[in-house]
C-alpha cells in the first residue's frame, strides 16, 4: 500500500510518516519503487490454509519472456500475502480457446 494511505489508516500525517521513512524509523517494511512512490508493507496474519497454486499464460511463443515475468510477479504478491505456492503452472495458448489444455486439467485435478 501507498505510504499515504498506511498513514491515514495510522491516524498519522503523511509529512510525518515520511520522515519516518527518510529517517529509517518507520515501524514497518518499506521501499521506494523506481515511480517514486514509497511502498509500505502491511503485516497480514498467516492462515493455515492459505495455500494456492499459480497460473500464467501468455498467447504466443514470442512472449514467453513475460510469461517468467508474470510468475516472478505472482509469487511475490503471493510472499506479500503470506500465501504458501504449492506450485506453478506455465501455458502457452491462445485467450480464443475456450479450453487452454493445462488450465483445464489443473482445474479438473484441483491439486492439493
Amino acid at each position: 500500500m501507498k505510504l499515504s494511505a498506511w498513514a491515514k489508516k495510522q491516524g498519522i500525517s503523511y509529512v510525518t510518516a515520511y520522515r519516518w521513512f527518510k529517517d529509517g524509523n518507520l515501524p514497518v517494511k518499506s521501499w521506494q519503487a523506481p515511480s517514486g512512490s514509497i511502498i509500505v508493507e502491511e503485516e497480514i496474519p498467516k492462515k493455515e490454509n492459505d495455500q494456492v497454486w499459480i497460473y500464467c499464460r501468455v498467447s504466443s511463443y514470442e512472449q514467453k519472456d513475460n510469461r517468467g515475468r508474470q510468475v516472478e510477479r505472482c509469487q511475490e504478491y503471493c510472499r506479500i500475502k503470506g500465501w504458501s505456492v504449492q506450485g506453478v503452472t506455465k501455458e502457452i495458448a491462445s485467450g480464443m480457446n475456450d479450453k487452454p489444455p493445462k488450465l483445464v486439467t489443473l482445474l479438473e485435478n484441483k491439486p492439493t
